[in-house]
């Protein structure tokens, strides 16, 4: 089965370009806790773990950013 998010969070086109550029592309995190905004960081650290709780989350391909200058 495919995992989506319908996570959807307000940034300008510059803070999006930025973040993408030294972070890598945009993801979500998904555990127990519920979806975390992330970025790939561009395979610097091994199994993604929630911000909050710790536990290894499932990855999802997602882009969160919804652009509001554009």
């Amino acid at each position: 089965m495919i995992s989506q998010s319908s996570l959807s969070i307000p940034i300008s086109q510059s803070a999006k370009t930025r973040l993408i550029r030294t972070w890598g592309p945009e993801l979500v995190l998904r555990c127990k806790c519920g979806d975390k905004p992330s970025h790939s960081m561009m395979s610097q650290y091994g199994t993604p773990r929630c911000p909050s709780c710790k536990f290894t989350c499932e990855i999802i391909h997602h882009e969160w950013g919804t652009v509001t200058d554009a």
